[in-house]
């Protein structure tokens, strides 16, 4: 017993096996040696992919949540981006002696008034045109169906690319009411997420510097820290969407330059499709660059397409980096992979506004994380 007592191994490990002259081998040793059984890469690649899997399943969780509650978390962004934007002004008016509640309405009306005009350009672009929109497209297909079965290519090829592009006319026919079905299912879901969107833009508004306030104590920030970094997201946020407006309205000149000399027909309504999609990163003007040079098949053949096509390649390429560069300078500078993997997920998540809405978030959350990270927010106590 003694001798047993004395064991310092017995002692620690209280679980051994004894083997042939006298070895003594612990559980712990056992585990290191089957450890060491698989070579350190499979191990190492066992461990990388369970991570990885975890991962994607938090990732694929989180996405159907969201895209579950969509007709709610997409007001609420759209809400928060446009309290972050015109939020400068009702601090102006605070400042001239206006009462904050009064001059959060007073935006407000600036901001209706500003939908309401938008949402008429849109109309006199789209829905009025509706049925030449739709004509000039399927006489544009029938010109370029016809120009490539010059290469060999199945008819039938090219008619379920037909069916698929009949399919889609009308929603396109729709302008700003097509956008806006792709992200609600119902028109009762528009209405409760335009209700959200201006019940909470209006708190923003009128409470923002109390909602700094409560975030800095939440996050434990020094004084001021909260207050800088909400002025930075603002900027951030207003610095991206005019410089993007300033990228669209300078890329569409050079669109619109080969429309109107080729004398192409419904060049204001390319031109506003090709504005308003040039907000979505890589994706958009593509869409409305399609747009474009399917309507000049139909008027102008082959020739006016390709013209067309180059003019709007070029746009959306080594011009549209160098203006955005310009534009948004150092400020909102993302990976480009990162870019469009965001924009695709939002497209899938919360349709054409969620698309708009991802890469400006994406880049302030980036940036609010590297200051609290700064700040210590993070640091392991």
């Amino acid at each position: 017993m003694g001798g047993l007592a004395g064991n310092p191994v017995n002692r620690q490990t209280g679980n051994c096996q004894s083997y042939p002259g006298g070895r003594i081998i612990t559980d712990k040793q056992l585990r290191s040696d089957f450890s060491r059984s698989a070579p350190y890469w499979l191990r190492r690649a066992g461990m990388v992919s369970w991570l990885f899997l975890g991962i994607v399943l938090a990732a694929g969780t989180v996405l159907s949540f969201i895209a579950t509650v969509s007709s709610i978390t997409v007001p609420l962004l759209v809400a928060v981006v446009i309290g972050i934007v015109f939020r400068p002004l009702v601090d102006r008016l605070e400042r001239r002696r206006v009462p904050r509640s009064i001059g959060t309405v007073l935006t407000m009306l600036l901001i209706f008034l500003g939908a309401a005009a938008l949402l008429l350009i849109l109309v006199r672009g789209f829905i009025d045109q509706g049925a030449e929109i739709v004509r000039q497209l399927e006489a544009g297909w029938a010109s370029l169906e016809a120009w490539l079965l010059q290469f060999q290519i199945e008819e039938e090829t090219l008619e379920s690319i037909r069916a698929a592009v009949a399919n889609g006319l009308p929603a396109l026919g729709q302008g700003i009411i097509g956008i806006l079905s792709s992200t609600f299912s119902s028109a009762a879901a528009l209405l409760i997420g335009v209700y959200f969107s201006v019940f909470i833009l209006f708190f923003i508004l009128r409470d923002g510097p109390e909602i700094e306030v409560w975030l800095a104590r939440q996050f434990k920030l020094k004084p001021g820290t909260g207050t800088a970094i909400v002025a930075n997201i603002s900027r951030s946020i207003r610095l991206y969407f005019r410089g993007t407006a300033l990228t669209a309205t300078i890329t569409s000149i050079v669109v619109a330059i080969p429309l109107i000399v080729l004398k192409v027909p419904l060049v204001g309504s390319i031109l506003i499709l090709y504005f308003f999609t040039s907000f979505i990163p890589y994706i958009g003007a593509f869409i409305g660059g399609a747009f474009a040079v399917i309507i000049a098949f139909g008027s102008g053949g082959a020739e006016t397409a390709l013209i067309v096509a180059v003019a709007v390649t070029i746009s959306n390429g080594a011009l549209q980096n160098v203006i955005n560069t310009w534009a948004l300078g150092t400020t909102l500078k993302v990976h480009p992979l990162l870019v469009f993997l965001v924009t695709i997920a939002s497209g899938v998540v919360g349709g054409f506004l969620a698309m708009i809405l991802a890469v400006p978030l994406t880049a302030v959350v980036i940036q609010t994380v590297r200051r609290l990270r700064e700040e210590g927010v993070f640091a392991e106590e």
